[in-house]
């Protein structure tokens, strides 16, 4: 899949995570800590509900993981690939653009 504008609008949770990566790469067990210390502080992902979202986001292409097969799988690292980035950069474009038409229109002035 080479267009990441296929893979938009992006589940909520794979946004917070694809950022939570492009700031830096890290393990299953930061991620989870990073998704419950953010201010939203929303997303309390159990393990199995997390690594199966890594799982589907490593098969989309969107991060990849250190493959040393000493170490257990929920402590290897993972990163946004090239093509994570571009669809992070098409899903913060697209929300943009709503936000600008949302603020352009009457629906802010309606509700103040």
């Amino acid at each position: 899949m080479s267009e990441p504008e296929r893979l938009v609008p992006l589940r909520p949770v794979i946004l917070e995570i694809l950022l939570l990566l492009h700031e830096e790469p890290m393990h299953g067990y930061g991620i989870m800590k990073q998704l419950r210390e953010k201010p939203a502080g929303r997303w309390v992902l159990g393990p199995g509900t997390l690594y199966r979202t890594l799982a589907e986001m490593r098969t989309l292409g969107l991060i990849e993981t250190d493959e040393n097969a000493d170490e257990h799988p929920r402590r290897r690292s993972c990163r946004l690939t090239s093509f994570g980035g571009r669809v992070l950069v098409a899903e913060v474009r697209r929300m943009e653009s709503l936000v600008a038409r949302a603020r352009s229109g009457p629906l802010l002035r309606s509700l103040e």
